[in-house]
């Protein structure tokens, strides 16, 4: 219907121009012709990946348009750069984080977008892109060829953030640089607040960008529904077995003021231990050891002796899997402090025990943080599981609520409501 309306619109167009006197006979067949193969076309879309495990931001993206006859998709692996050593990156190299293995399987195009033998980058322009989508938005680490500005000249690049936002001030504005968000074409919102910080960002470089920063809600929200119930191999101990489930996700930047990885790190796997009733899944951020390796504040023998710790105990283990929702909907608690998956944590319905500093939460993380349990020392954090163990949960209800009222889900999903704008965009 949609496209039907479209071709119709087209026609109009041109009659239009027939009767303004602005085309003649020529002019008319040759638009006719460009109508006729624009709405036949394909619509070529690439989506760039280094990390398996920010792909759920894109997932339902890249599957509506997969299921569209109207889209040829195509997924490029890449190396991801980590010579960011101000902000935690330690390797001045790119390094593979498992991309192909992990999308190799995927029914569309795969390829890889880096060959490690002849050291050399796929040309994205041989695949004919009309939009091409990253997962995150830092130009420095990727090679000059896939730097936004460069694919900007023969694409339009769309932008779903790799985390759903959830802080503030300095550190939302380099989660969102400007280099980058100036030279997308489509952003997509996952709530109004975040549809007006986009319009800001974006306002002083183009004065049309605002009809094309689109609240869509998020993308990563669209399988919530379907791990509800679920389990996860992530865990030691399960049916009959079954202990009260702790998941810890600290945060790794060492250098805002919100990480309270060392405030908790022997606190949290004694409290564990010495609980036979209880099984702790410990998540460390891909990007933590390399920061505190290159600030100095840990060597290699105490993250190794960290790991061993987890490796041989009866009731901890490192959660090693590419995904994460398998884990969030089969735990029971939540630890943890300022990160982007805690509104997918939310969306659980399950307690969050916020472990803070500082903070830095948007007004979205202010909303839904009134269902959090708050603790600032080992004492706060220990009165919160005691309670939660003994299975008091007092804001269950006030979470219940905060779903409803804060969480922007269209019916169809974001996914397929992104897959429409690009379609509409590309027919109009």
């Amino acid at each position: 219907m949609k496209i039907s309306l479209l071709i119709r619109g087209a026609k109009l167009r041109i009659l239009n121009l027939i009767r303004d006197k602005k085309l003649s006979k020529a002019q008319i067949r040759i638009e006719e012709r460009r109508n006729e193969r624009k709405n036949k076309k394909k619509i070529n879309v690439i989506f760039i990946c280094h990390r398996p495990a920010l792909w759920g931001a894109l997932k339902s993206v890249c599957e509506a348009c997969i299921k569209d006859k109207r889209f040829n998709v195509a997924i490029v692996a890449i190396p991801n750069k980590k010579n960011l050593p101000e902000v935690g990156f330690s390797h001045n190299e790119y390094i593979w984080e498992g991309a192909y293995e992990f999308f190799r399987e995927y029914p569309c195009r795969v390829l890889m977008g880096y060959d490690d033998d002849t050291g050399k980058w796929l040309d994205l322009r041989r695949l004919n892109p009309d939009y091409v989508f990253f997962q995150t938005p830092y130009d420095i680490c990727r090679p000059l060829a896939y730097q936004s500005n460069k694919v900007a000249s023969y694409a339009k690049i769309c932008y779903v953030h790799y985390g759903m936002p959830f802080m503030n001030g300095y550190i939302a504005e380099e989660s969102f640089p400007v280099s980058f968000l100036k030279n997308t074409y489509f952003h997509f919102a996952e709530f109004e607040e975040m549809r007006k910080f986009y319009v800001e960002r974006v306002s002083d470089n183009a004065v049309h960008k605002k009809e094309r920063v689109i609240l869509t809600g998020y993308p990563k929200l669209d399988e919530a529904k379907n791990y509800t119930g679920c389990e996860s191999e992530s865990w030691i101990y399960k049916g009959d077995e079954r202990k009260f489930r702790i998941m810890w996700t600290p945060r790794w930047n060492t250098e805002e003021g919100n990480c309270t990885f060392f405030t908790f790190k022997d606190y949290i796997p004694d409290y564990v231990e010495a609980n036979k009733n209880l099984e702790l899944l410990y998540r460390p951020h891909p990007q933590a050891e390399s920061e505190f390796l290159s600030r100095g504040i840990m060597s290699e023998d105490e993250i190794r002796t960290y790991r061993k710790r987890y490796e041989e105990s009866y009731n901890m283990s490192i959660d090693k899997s590419k995904g994460y929702l398998d884990s969030f909907y089969s735990s029971d608690v939540l630890i943890t402090d300022e990160s982007s998956i805690i509104p997918e944590y939310f969306l659980t319905g399950k307690p969050i025990i916020f472990t803070y500093d500082e903070t830095h939460l948007n007004d979205f993380a202010k909303e839904i943080s009134k269902g959090f349990y708050w603790a600032k020392t080992p004492e706060e954090l220990r009165t919160c599981l005691d309670k939660l163990i003994s299975g008091e949960d007092e804001l269950k209800e006030i979470r219940a609520r905060l779903i409803k009222e804060q969480y922007y889900m269209p019916e169809k999903g974001s996914g397929w409501e992104i897959k429409e704008i690009i379609k509409k965009d590309f027919l109009k």
